[in-house]
């Protein structure tokens, strides 16, 4: 007993996760486990990076310092010839294009390492929100690279934690992408169309249950041999079935003249017995039912098929997604223009960099860390690239859709495709 409580527990567990809610909480359990890891991987090497590039700028420094007030003591200072000043010129140029190199290459920016954490100290690359930050662009594989994990330990886990993450956002981009398109295709089918789309139900296609008759006709149900009906203007409401007799299946299958003769004298014979003159025409009632049982005719499980492909032939214009896309990349526009100060085109560049999975990293969110919001710009940017990324999904498959219509419509008009080829 213990055990198949078990196994049930584990089926609803894993049917759980699989789910679209499921998938969506591991890709949010999953970048937000990998900010927690790779603060923790490169948070202490931000800062030992800090000091050694601060040791290395300090001596170049000095010595830049050393040279130029050298160049104005052997030069006589402020007072100086025409020439002197030329020579000089060109000398404390030199002097500070090599300042200038070295400092580039060493990429000290001037932060004092030994205030880090504190109040009015920097502010850490490889915070949590950083971290974040760098963990939905690796497996959105956008690759911003404005940061990137120095350590040996870092760049093992980014590989394995990238192996892992990449096919479980592209599993959960697919679904939720197929779940938001079926939603926006009943919405645009139910409020933008007001319902031109709609069921094509067939009233024609219902179950008909045929009653057996009374206990004293249950003679007419007992055979289960096809019977003749004479079907006529004029017949009497109460006329009985007559039986014809019994025949050998290959009798009961044979055709020609003298097939169509047995069956004009045995409908002669019906007419005669009711009375009724033989003005219809002869119809064939298969009967294979047992007494008492109701006769079904037809029903509507096609009418349903025909309904449910009716409802998924629904399709939404080209133009409709374009506007959904264009949408989410002006607001993105709009608010990364509030937040960081960018002009509209800088932000809709950003956000359309973004979104297409091309991730140059020249335009970044949450890069100016004098700026006490870049925390929250960094979030802002991993709910704008989850949320984007899921919308575009839902996107292209409207737009797989459409274009598959608009193809197979073509190769009908053609003479290609078959109109009732469904591929």
């Amino acid at each position: 007993m213990g055990t198949q409580q078990k196994d049930s527990c584990c089926k609803m567990v894993m049917k759980f996760l699989f789910s679209h809610v499921g998938l969506c909480a591991m890709v949010i359990l999953y970048c937000v486990a990998g900010g927690f890891i790779f603060e923790h991987l490169e948070k202490n090497n931000e800062e030992q990076i800090c000091y050694e590039s601060r040791s290395e700028y300090s001596p170049m420094e000095e010595k830049t310092i050393n040279s130029t007030l050298k160049i104005f003591y052997d030069y006589g200072g402020a007072i100086t010839t025409e020439e002197s000043r030329r020579l000089m010129t060109v000398q404390l140029k030199s002097v500070l294009e090599t300042f200038r190199n070295n400092t580039l290459a060493i990429g000290y920016d001037g932060r004092s390492c030994n205030l880090y954490g504190q109040a009015n100290g920097p502010v850490y690359e490889w915070s949590w929100a950083g971290g974040l930050m760098f963990s939905v662009t690796v497996i959105s594989t956008i690759g911003y690279g404005h940061i990137a994990p120095k350590t040996v330990w870092g760049r093992l886990v980014c590989i394995a934690y990238a192996v892992l993450g990449i096919p479980l956002m592209l599993l959960c981009l697919a679904n939720i992408g197929d779940v938001l398109a079926d939603i926006f295709r009943f919405i645009y089918a139910r409020i933008c169309c007001c319902g031109c789309f709609r069921k094509k139900k067939k009233d024609k296609d219902k179950v008909v249950a045929m009653k057996p008759s009374d206990s004293n006709n249950t003679g007419q149900w007992e055979s289960d041999k096809s019977k003749i009906i004479s079907g006529g203007q004029n017949a009497p409401a109460n006329s009985d079935f007559s039986r014809l007799p019994t025949r050998s299946p290959t009798e009961s299958l044979e055709t020609g003249d003298s097939g169509k003769q047995r069956l004009g004298s045995a409908s002669s014979r019906t007419s005669s017995r009711t009375g009724s003159p033989n003005r219809g025409k002869v119809k064939i009632v298969p009967l294979d039912v047992k007494k008492n049982d109701p006769v079904i005719l037809d029903d509507d499980s096609d009418s349903e098929d025909e309904d449910d492909l009716d409802e998924k032939k629904i399709t939404v214009p080209l133009t409709i997604t374009m506007i959904v896309i264009g949408g989410y990349i002006f607001g993105g526009a709009v608010l990364f223009g509030l937040w960081e100060g960018w002009d509209w085109l800088q932000s809709a560049y950003f956000c359309f960099i973004t979104l297409s999975t091309i991730g140059f990293g020249d335009v970044v969110p949450g890069t100016d860390f004098e700026n006490p919001q870049a925390q929250a710009q960094l979030l802002l940017g991993s709910v704008y690239v989850l949320f984007g990324m899921a919308i575009l999904s839902m996107c292209f498959s409207l737009m797989q859709d459409e274009i598959l219509a608009k193809a197979r419509w073509i190769g009908q008009k053609l003479g290609i495709l078959d109109k009732d080829a469904d591929d």
